[in-house]
């Protein structure tokens, strides 16, 4: 009973801490620790003791551990493992990927092909299918999973369920990158061969969608579920849909600069934005696919082996696989934090994002962490023989070598984590070596005055692109306290808010100004007078004053006399930055131009055609605004003329033909009636009292003889639509 209350405490203390600021999961929680008596009695007695698992933490993921040949759930709340599955045999040693989904999870066997589904309530992994290939991708979402086969260029639906095959291979044009799966089960697929990425939507392969040159390194992302390519050869990033591109942004000349290979971007987010790291250079960037604003900082690279980033919350983390730890960079202090040890030494990490935490593993060993985004960091053992398992009797046990939660103890520091202290609390005194009155032989008087601490410099600056405007963040400066900061590297047409930064902050400055077509880097300088040398911080990271813009608002077309085109108008985007450019996506392609019009001739009426205008700068590009060109003829009210009262009735034909076609209805000889008319077009030559045309006009007469209305075609001796200039031609 007091392990079920120990337990229960630390998951409501872990709940309190994650689940801010509603905190409404914690009251299940709460209800669990409620009846935990009862069930800690109940399994004291041997109740329910038929072979049923326990159900596993619904805020949790499952870490894989190849050499073992085993895959571990840990909860995302403590860092406790309490599930764990042996893979079958021949698996152990093996590299292995893990695709989990809602309640699905499965393993691939990177080395055989062999696909496995974990059963997670009797913890198990019998089901199970071979697909005979080595580097083979396995990839799951929104009840959907595939297996991408890069060597053979092909892409397999299978059942998530059964493993099996869903469907025949599917040939891709070209070799595959990694591949992603959104939320609703889209595959998206690059092929950076072709410059394409191919959907796959509901199963079936879509139309590819050019993103890029060919050739170039293109790797996606699900930005919050949202797709996103980034283009490490063009240095840009590009929001996708099933139909195309719909925003660019541009990642800046640090990375236009780079090794392609060296552009790391994760394979997904929790939210919109997206961390890239130049990893030769140090830059990073963090690009907010839904508002546009980009932050930039430098981080150190050099010695360290560093994978793609990721974040959560304010932090970017970046797996060092030089040292098995995990660099982080705070945005809100635009500083390092302190690294998070994962392992002990050098060797892969596995990083990805799930229920709003970070999760670290070691694939190779038993170590892994998971961090909240507060960066509360949990340390996870999955070797523990703890956890329950679908291990059969006399099995061996794994024995754990790293602890689960906790602190890692570090040489100095006592087990609660502060600095080592005598039983009494205070420093070490004399009769443990520490100086005392006389006592140490040491001669008596005043002691030596110390020297001051020495001026330092500000943190190298972070920098966030605004519209008009580029905000500087910085760490304070350690050591002496200077008497103020102020910011170099401003140009003629910028000004800078404040002029100066006290010693207490907040340390920010604000640039406005400036052209959106420049970048600009800064520093900070602390100046400490009293003859003491003023210190300068690394040079910020370039930006721009600006953001990508967004949509152009109120797209409109207004056809021309007669029709056969007209002119697209628009509004520029709110608040766009810098010299912007338009490009007009509609009938006979793409065009470019800097004014908000644009005209179409020639088209064809009776005809409706869809047109986008994306807005773009230096920044990048937004979302599309779109509309339609809808070239339908707009009716006209005439009344029939020249018909005699002969006897003679005017036909209404299906074709522009007298004796084509058939005759649909007639209008009396006599009379004058009003008809509505929709077009007019080419047809037989018609002489009627010594005139001849070939017009004919199409029009919809109501017959009170029959009751109803007659559309078709009459020749225009009887209708004269050609004396009415707002009649259009019908093609």
């Amino acid at each position: 009973m007091p392990a079920v209350r120990q337990r229960c405490t630390a998951l409501l203390t872990a709940a309190r801490a994650r689940l801010r600021p509603t905190g409404n999961r914690v009251t299940g929680y709460v209800a669990v620790c409620a009846v935990g008596a009862l069930v800690g009695t109940s399994i004291a007695v041997g109740a329910g003791a038929s072979g049923a698992r326990p159900r596993l933490a619904d805020i949790g993921a499952w870490l894989a551990s190849s050499e073992k040949g085993e895959v571990a759930h840990a909860h995302g709340l403590t860092g406790d493992v309490d599930g764990r599955v042996v893979l079958p045999a021949g698996m152990a040693g093996h590299p292995v990927s893990v695709a989990q989904d809602g309640d699905t999870t499965l393993v691939l066997d990177e080395r055989t092909g062999r696909v496995v589904r974990l059963d997670a309530a009797q913890l198990t992994a019998a089901q199970s299918a071979d697909y005979g290939a080595a580097g083979l991708q396995l990839v799951s979402g929104g009840a959907y999973a595939y297996v991408v086969d890069p060597a053979q260029g092909t892409v397999q639906r299978i059942d998530p369920a059964r493993t099996t095959p869903a469907s025949p291979p599917v040939e891709l044009d070209g070799r595959p990158g990694a591949a992603v799966v959104d939320g609703e089960g889209t595959l998206w697929v690059p092929l950076p061969g072709r410059g394409t990425v191919v959907p796959f939507v509901e199963g079936r392969m879509g139309t590819a969608i050019k993103v890029a040159e060919a050739g170039h390194a293109l790797t996606l992302t699900l930005a919050g579920g949202r797709p996103v390519v980034t283009d490490g050869t063009a240095a840009a990033m590009k929001v996708l849909t099933a139909t195309g591109v719909r925003g660019t942004f541009d990642l800046g000349d640090a990375f236009a600069g780079a090794d392609p290979a060296d552009v790391l971007v994760p394979t997904g987010t929790d939210g919109s934005a997206v961390p890239v790291l130049a990893a030769g250079s140090g830059e990073l960037v963090v690009v907010d696919v839904r508002s546009g604003h980009t932050l930039r900082a430098r981080v150190p690279t050099e010695g360290h082996r560093l994978g793609a980033p990721r974040l959560l919350g304010k932090r970017v983390y970046l797996p060092d696989e030089s040292t098995g730890r995990l660099l982080a960079y705070d945005t809100a202090l635009s500083a390092l934090a302190a690294p998070v040890r994962v392992t002990g030494g050098a060797g892969e990490l596995e990083l990805f994002v799930r229920d709003g935490l970070l999760w670290a593993n070691d694939p190779d060993g038993s170590a892994a962490v998971v961090i909240d985004a507060d960066g509360e960091v949990r340390h996870i053992g999955k070797y523990g023989t703890d956890a329950p398992s679908a291990r059969k009797p006399g099995d061996e046990p794994v024995e754990d070598g790293v602890p689960t939660g906790g602190t890692v103890p570090v040489p100095g520091v006592a087990a609660s984590g502060g600095p080592s202290a005598s039983a009494s609390g205070g420093p070490s005194g004399g009769a443990s070596g520490g100086p005392s009155d006389g006592a140490s032989g040491g001669p008596s008087g005043p002691a030596p005055t110390q020297p001051g601490p020495e001026p330092g410099a500000p943190g190298a600056p972070q920098a966030e692109s605004r519209s008009g405007a580029i905000r500087i963040t910085f760490a304070e400066a350690l050591g002496a306290t200077p008497q103020r900061y102020v910011l170099k590297g401003a140009a003629p047409d910028q000004t800078v808010t404040p002029d100066e930064i006290g010693p207490d902050g907040p340390f920010a400055f604000e640039v406005r100004g400036g052209s959106c077509e420049e970048q600009y880097s800064f520093t900070v300088v602390a100046e400490y007078g009293g003859g003491r040398p003023d210190k300068v911080s690394a040079p910020s990271a370039s930006a721009r004053p600006c953001v990508a813009p967004g949509a152009p608002r109120e797209l409109t077309f207004t056809p021309a006399q007669g029709g056969h085109g007209g002119t697209v108008t628009w509004l520029p985007p709110q608040g766009a930055d810098g010299s912007v450019t338009y490009t007009i996506n509609g009938p006979g392609g793409t065009a470019e131009t800097t004014k908000s019009r644009y005209a179409y001739e020639n088209l064809r009426n009776r005809s409706i055609h869809g047109v986008a205008v994306l807005a773009s700068n230096a920044a990048g590009s937004g979302t599309a605004a779109s509309g339609w060109i809808d070239l339908t003829p707009p009716t006209q009210k005439m009344k029939i003329v020249n018909n005699n009262d002969d006897g003679v009735s005017v036909g209404i034909r299906s074709l522009p033909h007298s004796t084509e076609g058939a005759r649909l209805g007639k209008i009396p000889g006599g009379q004058a009636p009003e008809v509505t008319v929709h077009c007019n077009t080419k047809g037989q030559e018609i002489t009627h009292d010594s005139k001849t045309t070939d017009v004919w006009a199409l029009h919809t007469y109501y017959d009170p003889a029959l009751g109803r209305n007659i559309t078709g075609y009459t020749s225009d001796h009887w209708v004269n639509s050609r004396s009415n200039p707002d009649v259009w031609e019908c093609e």
